[in-house]
């Protein structure tokens, strides 16, 4: 049984592997990294009935693994690259041979995977993620719980505070349609509402987010391959948003089931590799 640990910000995830096969999943609080990702290897394997004895290796990624001794409960640490993590991460869960992995967290990495995950490369990214997301609404709308602020983007209007292509040139614009975004906060109305604010943050984080990725789609060749992961690609709210925007530009967008666990899987596949 091979574990591996992504140490984020603000989440620790581990996952267990046997073979290739995923067989556990976990995740706690991000404290003090030794300590959060001890605790989420103790708990995964507790939690899966099984012992200490049982793992062959502990792999960690993720900003917190630097933190991280040579030694984790006893067990030896090999210590991945996160870009390496993500694509091979990406590419497992997706079950492509190649991709544009946008791994979503406090910002977003834009990550080239190719030939199965032996070759990966970071290609950029931007400050816009998940941070930007909590960062506007605790100063606007004096909240940063993420299940209540995506309630609340659910019910607002994103009219009342962004500018439409049609409303500045009345139809399309080239291969953009009337409805598509032209400014994003660019029209603040005083009847907006907090749901409205909120929708509107939940539009500019995703719309950001999703045009980068056809970019990086387009520059690459990987107009079908975009695959996106991290904590973000949990919210249906900010993936229908990055399909919007993906769609219109004609790239094939995947949303992977555990795509919050991505660094911890690639972490623990490249881990398996290097011991083959």
């Amino acid at each position: 049984m091979i574990i591996g640990i992504d140490v984020g910000a603000s989440t620790t995830k581990t996952v267990a592997l046997e073979g290739l096969r995923t067989i556990g999943l976990a995740s706690v609080e991000t404290t003090d990294a030794e300590a959060s990702a001890s605790r989420a290897l103790k708990e995964l394997v507790t939690t899966m009935g099984r012992d200490l004895e049982d793992v062959a290796a502990v792999a960690v990624s993720g900003c917190g693994a630097r933190r991280i001794g040579k030694e984790l409960l006893g067990k030896s640490v090999r210590k991945v690259d996160e870009i390496r993590a993500i694509g091979v991460g990406g590419l497992a869960l997706s079950g492509k041979r190649e991709g544009l992995v946008v791994s979503m967290g406090t910002g977003t990495a834009l990550v080239v995977a190719r030939e199965e995950g032996k070759r990966v490369f970071h290609v950029g990214g931007t400050g816009v993620g998940g941070g930007t997301l909590l960062g506007l609404s605790a100063r606007m709308l004096r909240t940063q719980s993420f299940e209540a602020l995506e309630e609340m983007a659910a019910a607002g209007d994103t009219r009342k505070l962004d500018l439409t292509v049609a409303d500045i040139a009345v139809g399309p614009i080239g291969v953009v349609p009337g409805w598509a975004t032209a400014s994003n906060l660019g029209r603040i109305r005083d009847d907006a509402s907090e749901n409205d604010v909120a929708a509107a943050i939940f539009n500019l984080v995703s719309q950001v987010i999703g045009m980068i990725a056809v970019f990086a789609a387009r520059a690459y060749g990987l107009e079908r391959d975009v695959v996106l992961v991290g904590g973000l690609a949990r919210s249906p709210l900010i993936t229908r948003s990055i399909r919007e925007v993906t769609e219109m530009f004609h790239v094939e967008l995947c949303v992977p089931q555990n795509s919050e666990y991505c660094v911890a899987i690639g972490a623990a596949k490249s881990a398996f590799n290097m011991k083959r």
